[in-house]
């Protein structure tokens, strides 16, 4: 049994050289056929029913070609255009609801970049009547001082993020575009042919093909609990954003509303670095009610949906306290960048289902 094992490895080795330069679209395009591999089958299983009744209703030199369509190529067919619906018609929408503000957007977030993210003069003005107020208490001046010095750092960390990397998306058009075709080729391929992966992965590494089902299973679970958790929960929040920065008179709510989404994955901050210094921005322009009601809205509302519906979502999805969620997204993005968002808690899960086929294992070889 040596030589067909060689075999497999030596195949596995001809794709992993070949698709070398992409790992992560690799990873993102396996989590996505696992995550939608349930739908393909449940179209298959449609597509053999309606074969099955035509065949006893029409005759028979007509009801094999007709079976043979309908239970190969419908299915493939229906799902292929149900996963195109579902990724291009999310950036349609936003295309057209944020395109005309994204513009001007990135031109501001330009002109702070160019300015070294510098304060405006009238935010500088409040800010010296502010420390003069409280030149009287030194303790108090000093804590405010770090709090201040610390937030710019934040903030500046997090523009810079920002800015450069929504340059090299609407710069790296070309790059973009060919990253979008694999993943999607990609999805495809493993969804069609994930009965023969999942064959030859067992062939390859000696172990059940029950064992290698669980593993399945786990990483789907895991991938709805991101899916609901992580995805859904950061639109809701967007979309929360966008409507109080059209209600406070925000410029460009709706682009501010999208970089609302795009950072309220991040732990602990999430979308505070966005209405954070808005906030800011409307108290020391003389708009105090605005101000206090956007940070009221957000930190109650906006927060409150992130409080409570990504770890209901995500510990469905992965049975483990929140804390390690968190620790698991974290320790995630630090080793692959944002799509840790998606590894971190993949792989925890991976690992919670190996320590339980151990346990199985160990239990079955006491018994």
């Amino acid at each position: 049994m040596l030589l067909p094992r060689l075999l497999y490895f030596l195949a596995a080795l001809a794709w992993l050289l070949l698709l070398w330069s992409n790992p992560t679209t690799i990873l993102l395009a396996a989590c996505l056929s696992c995550l939608s591999l349930s739908l393909y089958r449940k179209l298959q299983l449609r597509g053999q029913s309606w074969a099955k009744a035509w065949r006893e209703e029409q005759p028979v030199q007509r009801w094999i070609s007709i079976k043979l369509w309908t239970a190969r190529y419908m299915p493939l067919t229906a799902y292929i255009g149900i996963l195109l619906f579902c990724l291009l018609a999310p950036v349609a929408i936003l295309a057209l609801l944020v395109s005309p503000q994204a513009t001007a957007g990135f031109a501001r977030l330009r002109e702070l970049q160019e300015n070294n993210f510098q304060l405006p003069p009238e935010w500088v003005c409040n800010i010296q009547q502010w420390r003069q107020r409280l030149s009287e208490y030194p303790r108090i001046e000093k804590m405010l001082n770090d709090f201040v010095d610390k937030l710019g750092t934040l903030l500046d960390d997090a523009m810079n993020l920002l800015f450069t990397k929504g340059v090299e998306f609407l710069g790296g058009t070309m790059t973009v575009l060919w990253t979008s075709i694999l993943f999607i080729t990609l999805t495809i391929l493993f969804t069609l042919y994930a009965r023969q992966i999942r064959i030859i992965a067992a062939r390859m590494l000696n172990l059940p093909q029950d064992m290698l089902v669980r593993f399945t299973q786990a990483i789907q679970r895991a991938l709805r609990g991101i899916l609901l958790g992580v995805v859904l929960v950061a639109m809701i929040q967007g979309v929360l954003c966008g409507i109080a920065f059209a209600m406070v008179d925000v410029r460009q709510p709706a682009f501010w509303g999208l970089l609302s989404t795009l950072v309220a994955p991040i732990p602990t901050v999430g979308t505070a670095l966005v209405w954070g210094p808005l906030c800011l921005s409307l108290w020391f322009t003389g708009r105090t009610v605005a101000a206090v009601g956007l940070a009221l809205w957000c930190a109650i509302v906006v927060a409150g949906v992130d409080n409570v519906f990504r770890p209901l979502f995500l510990r469905q999805g992965i049975n483990a306290p929140f804390f390690v969620l968190i620790l698991a997204i974290l320790c995630g993005m630090a080793s692959f960048g944002a799509v840790g968002i998606i590894f971190g808690p993949v792989l925890l899960a991976f690992s919670l289902q190996a320590i339980e086929e151990g346990h199985r294992y160990y239990r079955h070889g006491k018994d």
